[in-house]
């Protein structure tokens, strides 16, 4: 017969045993890699550890990733900006066993996304921050409709979209005024499509668009009476009247829908423009045009519901 302090320990024993077995088969952690945890990067943080809820998430600095040989690795890699995925494709590009673990790349444009994710035989899909061209004219068409010229700057980055570019522009009835960047002096080629547009259009493109040489544009636009549609948030606040772009919440709530469904599915899709996005107005710059515009909720939820939102 069993005393009560072998009792005892027996059950315990078997408690710890439990413990042991549990922590085992508990489920491997997820990477997240970006460098900084605030600003955009902890806004997007906190909106994925939110879209993750049951899953563990380990988040690491691009330079700080543990190796693996030390541990078993991930069943995922998320990465935030373009340094991030940097730092996973070149451990990929060295370790085999990285390279099988499937990546979802945010939070950057899709250019940087592109270059370095033509090359790698790593498997990795993404949501880039760059909205479709598509959507960028069917909000001159909403907010401007009696702006048919659209101006365009090419740089080598965005001729890619092009032939895109103008595909949408005719269906739409709009004109495309553009040019292309070349090693001669940006202003003289921007002038000559200013003089030619209703509007103008930028697109994500570091050739073309540096914060110095984005001020200067603003100015020159502004002083030919042409109102500008941006990319980003920082270009309604620098002097754009319009932006189409995605917050960073919105980015994290859409990267951890696209990792939960590469988890559940066990497959990589391909990489796509945010689904999610916010229109931004300046309305004092809409005004000093002499433009009178829906404010920017407006012009959102009607946008949204040309394509099917709710």
């Amino acid at each position: 017969m069993l005393t009560p302090r072998r009792t005892l320990l027996g059950a315990g024993l078997s408690a710890w045993l439990a413990a042991g077995a549990w922590a085992q088969s508990a489920p491997p952690s997820l990477w997240l890699v970006a460098p900084d945890q605030a600003g955009a990067y902890g806004e997007a943080l906190a909106a994925l550890r939110e879209g993750l809820v049951g899953k563990t998430v380990r988040v690491f600095n691009p330079s700080q990733l543990p190796a693996t040989s030390a541990e078993s690795p991930p069943p995922l890699v998320i990465t935030l900006g373009s340094a991030a995925l940097a730092s996973v494709l070149s451990r990929a590009a060295a370790e085999p066993t990285m390279a099988r673990v499937p990546v979802v790349a945010g939070l950057l444009p899709r250019a940087s996304y592109e270059a370095q994710t033509q090359r790698t035989a790593a498997q990795v899909t993404g949501v880039w921050l760059d909205p479709s061209v598509e959507r960028h004219l069917d909000l001159i068409r909403l907010a401007l409709p009696t702006h048919k010229r659209v101006g365009v700057l090419w740089g080598p980055s965005s001729r890619r979209w092009r032939p895109q570019l103008q595909r949408a522009a005719a269906e739409r009835g709009l004109v495309l005024a553009e040019a292309e960047l070349t090693d001669t002096e940006l202003f003289p080629t921007l002038s000559q499509v200013l003089g030619d547009a209703d509007v103008f259009l930028a697109l994500p493109d570091n050739a073309v668009f540096t914060p110095t040489s984005l001020n200067n544009m603003l100015i020159a636009a502004y002083r030919q009476r042409v109102p500008v549609l941006g990319y980003a948030a920082t270009h309604v606040r620098a002097g754009a009247m319009l932006a189409l772009h995605t917050e960073p919440q919105q980015a994290g709530r859409e990267i951890a829908q696209l990792a939960r469904r590469v988890l559940t599915e066990r497959r990589v899709p391909a990489a796509s423009p945010s689904r999610l996005w916010t229109v931004g107005l300046n309305d004092q710059v809409a005004r000093s045009l002499g433009l009178v515009l829906p404010d920017a909720g407006s012009l959102t939820q009607t946008l949204q519901r040309s394509e099917g939102k709710p």
